[in-house]
């Protein structure tokens, strides 16, 4: 039962209980300290007939003590009730009532006028403050138990011992004590208080928050259906509006305007459940690298329409060790990241980098740009929930959500996200995710085959690009002539894949190569087509050179790679990676 379902006075009577029962180690202090002199004073002061009673009466009485807070303890264990909290007010105010009644039997029969018996009250004294000590978080017990553990005390000062300096004294000073855990109770149940409040409040946003994302789930899901029944509809009228060129675009835009909202839903969903944490993602080792291929990939004919460059560098990628994270949530925060940065940049270049910053423990994704451009308040404003940029964002579709939910997800993976941009010069916007140097880099899924008879002939190509947009054109061609086709956007990755085995060629399209007439340059580009030859032993590696100008052709000849000047046809293609 929460604190909400039961009444105020037994929340407060329950914190004051807990509180009560933490201060049990420090009593249990108390009387251990004080056991040892209470045995030494008896026995200076009292008759031992006396001395075996209190002995008698003190072992009577500590475990009857322990029986019931044990009780009460197992009590409060279970949930909260007014009569969970009705029976444990119960068994820790009789427990203290009886050291209460152990305290007045021992002050009223420990007369006499010996050292010892100065001490004994001295210590009686000090038992009667500790029970009050004891009592001061619950206020029935210090109200009831307290002034019993002053009674025997004070009687006992103004009766034996009126005439000695020393009654007025204690006596003040045990009052003193009782008046001021009056005072600490009343501010211990004003924090009391405060703390049900503070936690009926998180309960309510709790509340709230989960009502929230259970009507977005539900308003979601019949929107998706309502728009789903649209899209089908929209689709067959395209399909019957094949010959009229006019109706069928309005058609088509009408199912973007269909795909958008279902983005804007989705968004939108995701970002409550992000914000009221009940998002589960995974924590295993990513391989960066295909997912940048594969999100670029999907992006590919809109940096083609807007002729962009739009490029991947994935060479500062460590050697071992993986970066740690969810696929599906890393590709839907890249997707957001690209797509803003091709939607925003009308002219110029995107370019993805995969970088490991040094000191620290994290692999970096960057998306840079050359757009329009951010200040640094707009940039904090991006990254806000439902909040768009009205300089550049006029005229582009979006709910102003996918940053900021881009960024939950990350911290949910155990990273972050930043942005650095400058107006007129461009944005980078990039992704942070946990490195393990111990982990085991994930096995890449193997390459689909294209869908090519047995009967007929194909090669098995490697395709060295560094721009993505111009892989994804030569491996569509390679595949249209019926060959099998390995992408690698690096070096090191194209002799990993090629140590596999089974190549026939390799077409290199990394634009023009370092100045071959260095002995440096020549010397490595020589060493990395050997060591791509030596990986292809049961068969002769054919490799071709796609050049934007002819002046490295001869140089390339020289050493065993066939150039082929761009642009290329099919044709010149299919020619340089058949013939010997």
């Amino acid at each position: 039962m929460t604190a909400s379902q039961v009444p105020s006075h037994t929340v407060l009577t329950d914190y004051g209980l807990r509180a009560q029962a933490r201060m049990f180690p420090y009593t249990l202090g108390f009387f251990g300290i004080g056991l040892p002199l209470f045995i030494w004073a008896a026995a200076t002061s009292v008759s031992p007939w006396l001395m075996a009673v209190y002995i008698l009466l003190l072992s009577g009485i500590w475990p009857a003590f322990m029986v019931l807070r044990n009780r009460s303890e197992a009590l409060a264990a279970a949930p909260r009730t007014e009569a969970n909290v009705r029976a444990r007010l119960l068994r820790q105010g009789v427990g203290g009532g009886l050291w209460a009644l152990c305290l007045t039997v021992i002050s009223l029969t420990s007369g006499g006028t010996s050292p010892g018996a100065d001490v004994l009250m001295m210590i009686c004294a000090g038992a009667a403050i500790s029970i009050i000590f004891f009592c001061t978080p619950v206020l029935l017990h210090l109200l009831t138990v307290g002034p019993a553990a002053l009674i025997g005390p004070i009687l006992v000062l103004y009766s034996a011992r009126s005439e000695t300096s020393s009654a007025p004294l204690m006596t003040g000073g045990l009052i003193l004590a009782f008046a001021m855990a009056l005072v600490l109770n009343r501010h211990m149940r004003e924090h009391y208080m405060l703390q049900v409040s503070a936690l009926d409040a998180a309960r309510d946003r709790e509340d709230a928050t989960a009502a929230r994302v259970a009507l977005m789930e539900t308003l979601s899901r019949e929107v998706k259906t309502g728009l789903q029944g649209i899209e089908h509809h929209l689709t067959q009228g395209a399909v019957s509006l094949a010959r009229a060129p006019t109706p069928r675009r309005l058609v088509e835009t009408a199912l973007e305007e269909v795909a958008r909202l279902q983005t804007i839903l989705v968004t939108t969903l995701d970002n409550d459940e992000a914000e009221a944490g009940h998002i589960a993602v995974e924590r295993l080792p990513l391989d960066i690298e295909l997912i940048c291929e594969r999100v670029m990939a999907g992006f590919a004919s809109l940096a083609q329409g807007k002729d962009l460059g739009f490029t991947l560098s994935a060479s500062e990628m460590p050697a071992s060790g993986s970066a740690i994270g969810d696929t599906h949530r890393v590709e839907q925060i890249l997707e957001h990241l690209v797509s803003n940065a091709l939607q925003y940049t009308q002219q110029g270049r995107v370019e993805v980098r995969v970088t490991r910053p040094e000191g620290t423990q994290v692999v970096r994704i960057e998306v840079v740009d050359s757009g329009p451009g951010l200040s640094p308040e707009e940039v904090e404003q991006a990254f806000a929930p439902y909040q768009r940029i009205a300089r550049t964002s006029a005229g582009c579709p979006g709910a102003g959500l996918g940053l900021s939910l881009s960024r939950s997800l990350a911290a949910l993976m155990g990273g972050d996200m930043g942005a650095q941009s400058t107006p007129g010069v461009g944005s980078k916007f990039w992704l942070d995710l946990p490195y393990d140097a111990l982990a085991p880099a994930p096995v890449r899924p193997a390459e689909p085959e294209a869908d090519v008879p047995e009967s007929e002939a194909f090669l098995r190509v490697l395709l060295l690009a560094n721009d993505s947009l111009r892989a994804a054109q030569l491996r569509d061609q390679l595949e249209e002539m019926g060959h099998r086709c390995l992408t690698s956007t690096s070096r090191e990755r194209a002799l990993a894949l090629a140590q596999k085995g089974g190549l026939d060629a390799c077409v290199i399209a990394t634009g023009s190569f370092e100045n071959l007439h260095e002995d440096v340059n020549r010397q490595t580009l020589d060493t990395f087509l050997s060591s791509l030859r030596a990986t292809q032993e049961a068969a002769r590696l054919r490799i071709v050179a796609l050049l934007p100008n002819g002046d490295q052709a001869e140089d390339l000849q020289l050493l065993g790679v066939k150039p082929l000047l761009l642009p290329h046809n099919r044709e010149g293609l299919y020619r340089a990676l058949v013939s010997d």
